[in-house]
């Protein structure tokens, strides 16, 4: 299994993966087309959920099938396992209100990272292999994974 963020979905713990590279650029354009995660996705929406996170979980999970996930998605998980997924891959939400309770009454969903983000949801996120470190003093120590 390869690393990853564990999620619950249908009763049960599945760790995804961040998504590769190559399905990264290929589903780029389809996650921008994500603006909210709610009842009023339409079909379109629905189906590049699904594919974002059968995508993620078939690394560790081949067997899995746009069916399944699909049938193990609904409002009250959506929202939580695509930022688990995009998250996980080096992606974040723009909206500067992460992190804000939901407001009260508010439907399911409501308040999560990818729920209430304009057009352009995602941005990269700086890693440390991305910040040059040529000015900076050594190491004192170095920790290896």
């Amino acid at each position: 299994m390869l690393p990853g963020v564990t999620i619950v979905m249908g009763g049960r713990d599945w760790l995804v993966p961040p998504l590769t590279l190559g399905q990264l650029r290929r589903l780029m354009p389809k996650v921008r087309q994500l603006t909210e995660i709610d009842a009023s996705m339409g079909e379109t929406q629905i189906s590049v959920l699904v594919e974002i996170v059968a995508a993620a979980l078939q690394r560790n999970y081949p067997e899995a099938t746009a069916d399944m996930v699909e049938n193990l998605l609904d409002l009250g998980n959506a929202s939580a396992v695509l930022n688990a997924v995009l998250t996980g891959s080096g992606l974040q939400p723009r909206d500067d209100r992460l992190g804000e309770a939901a407001a009260p009454g508010a439907g399911p969903g409501a308040g999560l990272m990818i729920a209430r983000l304009p057009s352009g949801p995602i941005q990269e996120v700086p890693t440390a292999g991305d910040i040059s470190m040529a000015s900076s003093p050594p190491l004192a120590a170095t920790v290896t994974r």
